[in-house]
């Protein structure tokens, strides 16, 4: 191919690189991208080791990439691209109908999800309390009637039933899967830009649990119901598609209960103290499901004036968040702790101190099939 006016090109291009390295070195550069809800690379420390080793040059590859000039149109430009190519994941996240983004299926590797199996199977076997576990579906494996026609197979069902097996009899499997699944509407769930289940799921869960227990739940119309729009997802963020609608977050309150809540960060002994579970000022801020109990830290302790003195242990990832709510209808304490965080002490050693009633694992089940912290129960 010949250009009639190559120089002409030739300055086109040199105004291009010129003008992108001016807009590079012009433009203010965020630390934190609301997008993809996570915080963006830090000008690179050089040094001698840091040269010797190679790290400063993929330190360097990563500041570009992540202040390079509008980047967010660059990102949501790439992943439309991908989905007009028909690639069934874009991002690891799959596209469906009515602007459902779906995580993709998880890794059919097994070995993660053994391992914290038999870890749980054998501290529930040295407790003298009710275990009970909640593992959690992914929405893919659920609301299945919104997935592309080609797709790869969710093998949740199959999972979940392994880790059944090797529970057995040592704690109380709540078939979450199962109850999700025989629901007419299982889209209400799952919110369609995020990998939680929705307070709806959750207080389905919560009801689940209480059958179990064969006790009476708390019904539906006990509760207010608040509605806040505009939230964007997990797996928004990880999709690059930036034109899907929001969804919404629904709070449910029961003005009757009352609860103090106090947030352990980093294990520190001075914890964030507040009235309720709900920290309202995180809907202003662009990641706002941490509304319930201000997202991950190390341990939540809340205390309730429930009619009751029974005590409650959640070992648990973000999904027990949203199902919290519930749980302070039937405990007069629950402590919530995320062996993500901490790191203090063992499950078994913290209990030595804080004895409790039962004893509830709250996962979804990405987290028992990829999280590698469930070895510092014992």
């Amino acid at each position: 191919m010949q250009f009639g006016h190559p120089r002409a090109v030739a300055l086109l291009f040199a105004g291009v690189l010129i003008g992108t390295q001016a807009a590079f070195w012009l433009l203010p550069h965020r630390s934190f991208s609301e997008n993809e809800k996570r915080v963006l690379a830090q000008p690179p420390t050089v040094s001698a080791e840091s040269i010797a080793d190679g790290s400063v040059f993929q330190d360097v590859e990563k500041y570009l990439s992540d202040h390079f000039p509008g980047r967010d149109g660059w990102v949501g430009a790439n992943a439309y691209l991908e989905q007009a190519e028909g690639r069934g994941a874009v991002r690891s996240i799959v596209s469906g109908s009515d602007g459902w983004l779906f995580s993709a299926p998880l890794s059919d590797d097994r070995q993660i999800l053994q391992d914290n199996m038999q870890a749980i199977t054998a501290f529930a076997q040295t407790q003298s309390v009710p275990v009970y576990l909640m593992a959690v579906p992914t929405s893919g494996a659920v609301v299945e009637d919104k997935l592309p026609a080609l797709h790869l197979t969710y093998p949740d069902a199959d999972m979940l039933e392994q880790a059944r097996r090797i529970a057995g009899d040592s704690l109380s499997w709540l078939d979450v899967m199962g109850d999700f699944c025989g629901t007419e509407d299982p889209e209400t769930l799952y919110y369609r830009t995020d990998h939680h289940w929705t307070t709806e799921g959750a207080y389905r869960a919560y009801r689940l649990l209480m059958r179990e227990k064969r006790e009476s739940s708390v019904m539906r119309d006990t509760f207010s119901v608040e509605r806040v729009q505009d939230f964007y997802g997990t797996s928004y963020s990880k999709s690059g598609l930036w034109l899907t609608p929001p969804d919404e977050i629904e709070l449910w309150t029961n003005p009757a209960l009352r609860t103090i809540t106090s947030v352990y960060d980093g294990n520190s002994r001075e914890p964030v103290v507040q009235e309720g579970m709900l920290f309202r000022e995180y809907l202003s801020e662009a990641d706002k499901y941490p509304v319930f109990l201000s997202g991950n830290h190390a341990r939540i302790h809340i205390e309730t004036n429930a009619d009751t003195e029974k005590r409650l242990l959640v070992v648990k990832d973000s999904y027990a968040h949203s199902l919290a709510p519930f749980l302070a209808e039937e405990y007069r304490t629950i402590d919530l702790i995320d062996l993500r965080y901490f790191k203090r002490q063992t499950i078994s050693d913290w209990l030595q101190g804080h004895p409790v009633d039962e004893i509830l694992f709250v996962y979804g089940l990405s987290s028992l099939a990829e999280d590698k912290n469930l070895q510092w129960l014992a």
